[in-house]
């Protein structure tokens, strides 16, 4: 579930048969010599040759609303494409991991399905690599791309990765607009603290939350000048909840206080009537 579990445990590497990935990203239908951490050490020194191939100062798109990844130039032109998987986050000052599957902003079928034998705290940074291995193992991705935003490592299952031909190559652009993200992500917010999940779950929900629209106002949407505003208010006010709930955490008595979770939703609910006037202010 949602509620961080405290317990340490220990990761044996699962020896999982692969199809072989060629250099375009697809699968040759040969099966891989390395299982476990070889295979995956094997895989990212030829994602590593894939982005060699990539222009200077390339950047990522991601869209966990429609499942999509995407290389792109400076242009924001896309130069490559995957379906993508949410595998894990993992927190580099607390050593704390959180698996996809627990991350109420992402659609489940675009999250890695749970695997509970994995550790979520006391976790270093070699460590959490294997569990990514794990993860990826069990959402049958290709590569692992890992995403770092300062203390934040976003570990991405890629599927299907490949080059686009010259000719097919286009602007980036999330088949979702960034009101309908921040409309849906604040709906789940909502229903994360009326139903009265674990208080560190409802904490770590708008942490989430506040770090993946900050993430889409730099990449999927970041030539709206419109969406880039909304979008960094809306991370900002999320985590700024996130770190007021922490009180719930570690004072019982305060979890759950009526009138706080009626001036969370209310915020909540301002921030929503400003951001769908500005969207409509700028179409």
């Amino acid at each position: 579930g949602l509620t961080i579990m405290a317990a340490k445990l220990l990761w044996a590497p699962v020896v999982l048969d692969a199809e072989k990935a060629g250099k375009d990203g697809k699968p040759t239908g040969k099966k891989e010599k390395g299982v476990g951490v070889t295979k995956w050490k094997e895989r990212e020194a030829k994602l590593q040759d894939f982005l060699k191939k990539l222009p200077d100062k390339y950047d990522y798109r991601v869209s966990f609303e429609d499942g999509k990844f995407a290389f792109v130039d400076q242009k924001n032109v896309i130069w490559a494409q995957a379906g993508v998987r949410l595998l894990l986050s993992y927190n580099v000052k607390t050593k704390s991991v959180v698996g996809g599957w627990a991350n109420p902003s992402v659609l489940k079928k675009y999250a890695a399905p749970e695997v509970k034998s994995i550790p979520r705290k006391d976790v270093g940074p070699k460590d959490v690599k294997e569990i990514s291995y794990k993860i990826a193992d069990a959402a049958k991705c290709d590569y692992i791309y890992k995403a770092v935003n300062k203390n934040n490592w976003v570990f991405l299952g890629l599927i299907g990765l490949n080059f686009l031909e010259p000719k097919k190559r286009k602007l980036y652009n999330s088949s979702t607009g960034w009101l309908e993200l921040l409309v849906m992500i604040l709906g789940r917010l909502r229903t994360v603290i009326r139903f009265k999940a674990a208080p560190i779950a409802i904490a770590k929900a708008f942490n989430d939350a506040g770090i993946l629209l900050l993430q889409q106002a730099k990449t999927a949407y970041s030539s709206n000048k419109t969406a880039v505003a909304m979008l960094n208010m809306g991370g900002t006010i999320a985590r700024t909840i996130a770190n007021e709930l922490k009180t719930w955490v570690t004072d019982k008595s305060k979890a759950y206080d009526q009138n706080h979770i009626k001036t969370i939703l209310q915020r909540l609910l301002e921030f929503e009537q400003k951001a769908i006037m500005s969207g409509r202010e700028n179409t």
